[in-house]
């Protein structure tokens, strides 16, 4: 009796804490809103290696940042002309590179 309690309280706690790649997606939303040349964008804060910028037909330019583990996740952000205020983000890999890794 007492082992399947354990394994409830396992999976309790498990099931309440997101996976890296929900906790990644958290942080890019809360990256919505930020001008890009604030100290704690997360691209500046862990300097992450752009790989390509181009101007959208809208005006707005999309920057795109190698990220994730082994920085095999391609995220963008698309910040507004003059503020460079992110008003969007997208990431393209693998749900296993777009993560943000837990410490300890």
């Amino acid at each position: 009796m007492r082992s399947k309690w354990v394994a409830v309280i396992i999976c309790l706690a498990a099931c309440a804490t997101p996976p890296e790649s929900e906790a990644f997606k958290q942080v890019m939303q809360r990256q919505v809103g930020k001008s890009a040349d604030d100290a704690d964008f997360y691209p500046t804060l862990y300097k992450l290696k752009q790989t390509n910028a181009q101007r959208l037909p809208n005006g707005n330019t999309r920057e795109q940042y190698a990220a994730g583990r082994n920085g095999k996740c391609k995220v963008s952000f698309d910040t507004t002309p003059g503020a460079r205020q992110v008003v969007a983000w997208s990431s393209d890999g693998d749900k296993d590179d777009c993560v943000i890794s837990r410490t300890r």
